[in-house]
């Protein structure tokens, strides 16, 4: 009887931490996918929306105060954005000139490979070159 009561109560501590662990998944997943991209975003109005709804929220501001905020917050967002997107651009071309430079010391093989790992990263700076709804337009 003992050994069932203890299979039971460490099933049940089992159970507990499982779920914990697929409830923190979900929330970082749901983080990652939605919450995070917003706040980036900078360049579509969703985006833009989701920032001014927030300082909306945490300093509760009235429906006046909203409006005269947003075209400050817009520009804001506009200025952030082309920024990075500088910063980007020279980061690419940068790390593009040192990789020309690096390939020179590299065999074929890991001239091919080097060639992959650059790519993939270049791609992953693209959401800060162009805009959402240029990207999006590609996608079609």
């Amino acid at each position: 009887m003992a050994k069932r009561t203890k299979l039971k109560a460490g099933c049940g501590l089992v159970s507990v931490f499982f779920v914990g662990a697929l409830c923190g998944a979900l929330v970082l997943f749901f983080i990652l996918v939605k919450v995070i991209p917003l706040s980036e975003g900078w360049r579509d109005e969703e985006s833009k929306e989701f920032v001014l709804n927030h300082l909306a929220n945490r300093l509760k501001l009235t429906e006046a105060q909203i409006e005269q905020i947003r075209p400050i917050t817009f520009s804001a967002l506009d200025e952030r954005y082309e920024h990075r997107k500088r910063y980007v651009d020279s980061d690419v071309e940068i790390t593009g000139r040192a990789f020309e430079e690096i390939c020179e010391v590299l065999e074929n093989e890991q001239v091919e490979k080097a060639e992959k790992i650059f790519e993939r990263w270049k791609q992953s700076k693209e959401r800060f070159l162009i805009g959402n709804e240029v990207k999006a337009s590609l996608e079609n």
